[in-house]
């Protein structure tokens, strides 16, 4: 096989070198970079090399038919680099979208139809018309009419690379230092061939006859330049995509400072936080409002991290300062990172908590599994005497009183064993020796540590009232009662030893008993509802109330009841509903002055519940006993209907109703209770 000599061999050869050489270079760094760009790059320095030693080969063919074959090795090379070229600059300008299979498809099927085209048709018809060797001076060069297929895909290789180097400008427009310096060179080591190969199809360089494709023999020149931009400016090291996703884009201030001390970059967040931190300003007039930035500026210590605080439009905002000396060549110490974090929000929440803690009129405390107290909170010393400092690190266990401490004992353990608060009450040691109940809450702090938090609340006064409570409620259900019921006895035995004068005076001693009575009875109901656990039911207001009035015609002859019912009206209430109904009918007649008293029960159907209507014409209820459910505090009694009324407003809230209170013309009052309708009357 004979072989010439050509001025194109020699540069095309090293091109075809230093391509490999970069492909292999990035294959045995592709732990440096991303990995698109590093594989995009691999694919430009790989199909370069592939484009610049078939090239080689084919000005060095002395045969037709050598020159075609070597020339379908040419086109594979470059419908590669029409493949490699955008998705390289796409990479290193981050603009990774476009590098998804149906984006990318606007850039490798042109190429990749060309490509098999070439393999399965042949350079010859696909690309030249009549091609032939021609003397170019010494050495044979081919020559060729082009087809319209050849003009379509040098058009779109144009197409293509000036879309490509309108990127690479931009970028070396709109960045700075290093990144803009990488931009430029690369838009120069891609420009550079382009231009020279138009250069050599329009005539101006090359041999008179025949054609020279300018373009692979430009990659020798080109190369020195990649080599610049790889090794000068760590292509494969640094790019522009990490500068801005992690530089620029960070949430967190950033302020580099030169070994000098004077700042060489910061970014829009460190703008904000410190105005005067503008490029080239010394780190002392920069961070003059926190003398100890500076200061870690100047001196040449270890990576450290403290916290300053700045103005911050009036408000102090609390930052974290992140100290890192850059390093250059052997131990010089090249500059200083700062890195600026904002925890105003969480330094204002530990505050706010702490504060809660501090402040809470319960005693907080975090355990171990082991039982020791690790944390007590301030207020321990409030209510019990003992400093913080005096119990933490002691089992928790000797505070409680020894009868409690079993019990105790048994929800600490259970605490740890699921994640169900533990609830007990008892007894706990004072500092003065005396002992206060408290009912305390134990719980997992959090499900992936052994802590359990311990809330206890003092409940020794709210017990001493209850008791209290307890023994007056006992005396006003019990004792009263019986005492009322004596009294009554006594007066009935002496209406047979007074006369006629005496009457009306026994008959005032008669009714006071009923009444005293009926508010013990009221009393006794009171704490049924208030103690009760019973839930909701259905319950047919039609029959309650047809059943209730026929019991008060029953009881109160003289009194005239109508009733107007439905046929049906089941609503969903407490239990106690009847108790409540019956309390507003009873009074209506017991505190009637009238001889012949009236009431009117009704029940109507009002939107999604029913209404009960209770009126009569007795003289009203006084406005300070109507009101008595809508404030939030106990009033003055008139006389026991107003603590019937605490008892029909409890029940009906607690069924989910409404209560209100009417005067009614020309005399008397009107009850009206609503109360939600049960889910089959809905249905």
């Amino acid at each position: 096989m004979a072989w010439q000599p050509t001025p194109y061999t020699v540069p095309l050869l090293v091109a075809a070198v230093a391509s490999f050489a970069f492909a292999a270079y990035a294959v045995g760094n592709r732990s440096r970079g991303g990995h698109a760009l590093l594989r995009s790059f691999v694919g430009v320095a790989g199909t370069a090399g592939v484009w610049s030693l078939a090239y080689a080969a084919q000005l060095s063919a002395t045969s037709l038919d050598l020159t075609l074959f070597f020339n379908r090795f040419v086109w594979l090379g470059s419908a590669g680099l029409a493949v490699a070229w955008p998705a390289f600059v796409l990479s290193y300008v981050d603009r990774t979208a476009w590098l998804d299979r149906r984006r990318f498809a606007l850039f490798w099927v042109v190429p990749v139809a060309f490509a098999v085209a070439v393999w399965t048709v042949g350079v010859d018809p696909l690309f030249y018309v009549d091609p032939a060797l021609v003397d170019a001076g010494g050495f044979r060069v081919l020559e060729y009419a082009p087809t319209p297929a050849l003009l379509g895909f040098v058009g779109y290789t144009y197409a293509v690379n000036l879309f490509t180097y309108a990127v690479l400008g931009y970028a070396a427009v709109s960045r700075d230092g290093v990144f803009r310096r990488q931009a430029a060179v690369l838009f120069v080591a891609g420009v550079a061939p382009l231009a020279l190969g138009a250069a050599g199809i329009a005539g101006l360089v090359g041999p008179e006859d025949g054609v020279v494709d300018f373009t692979p023999i430009a990659f020798s020149g080109t190369s020195a330049l990649l080599a610049w931009v790889v090794f000068r400016y760590r292509l494969l090291d640094v790019s522009p995509i990490a500068r801005d996703a992690v530089f620029a884009n960070l949430s967190d201030g950033v302020v580099v400072c030169d070994a000098h001390g004077r700042v060489v970059d910061n970014n829009d967040p460190a703008k904000a936080l410190f105005p005067d931190a503008e490029l080239g300003v010394h780190a002392d007039e920069a961070f003059a409002d926190v003398p100890s930035v500076a200061d870690a500026v100047a001196e040449a210590a270890s990576d450290d991290e403290f916290r300053v605080t700045v103005d911050g439009d009036g408000a102090p905002r609390f930052l974290t300062v992140d100290v890192h000396d850059i390093t250059g060549p052997g131990t010089t110490r090249g500059g200083t990172v700062l890195l600026f974090r904002d925890v105003t929000e969480r330094e204002t929440l530990q505050r706010r908590y702490r504060a809660l803690i501090e402040k809470s009129p319960n005693v907080i405390a975090v355990c171990g599994e082991d039982g020791l107290v690790r944390y007590v909170s301030p207020s321990i010393e409030r209510l019990i005497g003992h400093r913080p400092n005096e119990i933490e690190g002691r089992p928790v266990i000797d505070l409680v009183h020894p009868e409690d401490r079993r019990e105790a004992q048994q929800a600490f353990e259970r605490a740890f064993e699921g994640a169900e608060p533990q609830s007990l009450t008892h007894r706990i040691a004072c500092a003065d020796g005396s002992w206060r109940r408290f009912e305390t809450v134990i719980e997992r702090l959090f499900a992936d540590t052994r802590e359990v938090v311990i809330t206890a609340t003092d409940v020794t006064d709210a017990r001493r009232y209850e008791q209290r409570l307890q023994v007056l409620n006992r005396v006003l259900r019990h004792d009263l009662k019986n005492d009322t019921n004596v009294i009554g006895g006594y007066a009935d035995l002496l209406r047979d030893h007074v006369d006629e004068e005496g009457d009306p005076y026994l008959d005032i001693i008669d009714r006071k008993v009923r009444t005293l009575t009926h508010l013990s009875d009221q009393a006794r109901e009171i704490d049924v509802a208030l103690h009760s656990d019973a839930g909701r039911t259905e319950i047919d207001l039609a029959e309650l109330v047809d059943r209730l009035c026929e019991s008060l015609e029953s009881s109160f002859p003289e009194a005239t009841v109508t009733v107007t019912i439905p046929d049906s009206a089941v609503v969903s209430a407490d239990e106690l509903l009847e108790s409540a109904v019956r309390n507003v009918l009873e009074n209506a007649v017991v505190h009637n002055d009238g001889d012949d008293p009236h009431v009117e029960a009704t029940v109507v159907a009002d939107g999604d519940r029913f209404r009960i209507d209770v009126a009569d014409d007795g003289p009203g209820i006084p406005p300070v006993e109507r009101t008595v459910f809508s404030e939030a505090r106990e009033t003055a009694l008139e006389h026991a209907s107003g603590l019937g009324l605490w008892l029909v407003h409890w029940i009906v809230t607690e069924s989910g109703g409404d209560l209100e209170i009417d005067t009614r013309e020309p005399t008397g009052t009107v009850v009206r209770m609503w109360l939600p309708r049960a889910d089959s009357e809905s249905g």
